[in-house]
């Protein structure tokens, strides 16, 4: 072997060194400083949650929201279900909203969601489907078997009014019902209410 090739061989073994080593510390600082995605559907705070009031000054709009509300811990094929709503209003004054968000966060056992879940609510024997938007949240339950889901959805704000006044109100998702109870009732009829 001569020198030249001895020589070539070993730029290459160098610079296959070098890009090995620029990988690791790629791989490190990003595994370091991007943050990872929150498992939002399992952090939420109890029935006493406050109601969140935020003013956006470059766009104008106040934002109130409800942090998510448990609604039923593990029943059929779910681990979880949650709740949250919001709305926005133009400026600083008050306005009662024409639509609010209202999102449905479940958490499914397995790794596959269903494709043709129906979801309505039922209000005093009364049938209300809103159009939604779907979509997943990987791993909501690390270390376990399950698939979070956001179903989010416009509510207009007399529908929203009926679920808070109903005698008995529950959410169907598929064959599973999950019944709002008094309590949930009282919290989400907080967000209701004129704020100051």
């Amino acid at each position: 072997m001569d020198s030249t090739t001895t020589q070539a061989s070993s730029l290459r073994y160098k610079a296959l060194n070098m890009s090995l080593l620029i990988l690791l510390i790629t791989s490190l600082w990003l595994t370091t400083t991007v943050p990872r995605p929150r498992p939002v559907l399992l952090s939420a705070p109890t029935q006493s949650a406050q109601i969140e009031t935020k003013y956006d000054q470059a766009k104008d709009i106040t934002t109130v929201s409800l942090p998510p509300l448990r609604i039923s811990g593990e029943k059929g094929e779910y681990y979880s279900l949650y709740v949250a709503t919001s709305f926005d209003y133009p400026g600083h004054t008050f306005r009662p909203p024409e639509l609010l968000r209202f999102e449905i966060r479940s958490v499914v056992k397995g790794r596959k969601l269903n494709p043709d879940l129906y979801v309505v609510f039922l209000v005093d024997g009364e049938t209300i489907h809103l159009s939604s938007n779907r979509w997943a949240v990987r791993n909501p339950l690390p270390g376990r078997r399950a698939l979070g889901e956001v179903i989010a959805m416009k509510m207009p704000r007399e529908t929203f009014l009926k679920l808070l006044s109903a005698r008995q109100a529950t959410i169907k998702m598929g064959g599973t019902r999950f019944d709002l109870s008094d309590s949930h009732r009282e919290t989400l009829r907080r967000l209701a209410e004129p704020r100051p």
